[in-house]
């Protein structure tokens, strides 16, 4: 049995991808503990956010700005470009869904158990909002990453 050595090219991809999901997760986590420690959620917002902006300037960098709309591309890179479009587009969707509905779950706890200030709320909001508006780009280039880093997998074999 031969094992064979992950192209640098993959491998450079995938660690921006890693950045880019525990930057999304730090950024999911701030919102998660606003009303609790807003303190802690203030220093994650920006650790995530700085993470996140770094993350998806090296994944983008790494697929040679393909995932933006002036790029010009072949026939079959022009098919994978919309499909990670899609998946962005479905992401997008659900993640509207979920800030619909949790709207509605900090009006009835405001109304019924806490009385938070209106800028304590328009904050929670601001790093929900900021959250789909920085995952649902990181999505489209993480998609696009990873049929990249399929395809010259399968080329290599």
């Amino acid at each position: 049995m031969t094992t064979s050595s992950i192209p640098g090219t993959v491998s450079q991809r995938k660690r921006a991808m890693r950045i880019g999901d525990g930057a999304v997760a730090a950024l999911v986590m701030a919102a998660a503990l606003h009303f609790p420690a807003q303190g802690v959620s203030n220093l994650l917002w920006m650790l995530g956010s700085l993470a996140a902006a770094l993350g998806i300037y090296a994944l983008r960098k790494s697929i040679g700005h393909s995932d933006l709309p002036e790029a010009e591309l072949d026939e079959y890179e022009l098919k994978r470009h919309l499909e990670a479009r899609e998946d962005g587009l479905r992401w997008s969707l659900g993640l509207s869904l979920a800030t619909f509905v949790l709207s509605g779950v900090v009006a009835f706890a405001t109304r019924f158990w806490v009385e938070p200030d209106g800028l304590s709320v328009a904050l929670f909001f601001a790093k929900v909002v900021y959250c789909q508006m920085i995952w649902v780009p990181f999505i489209v280039a993480r998609s696009l990453a990873g049929k990249i880093n399929r395809d010259e997998l399968i080329a290599r074999d």
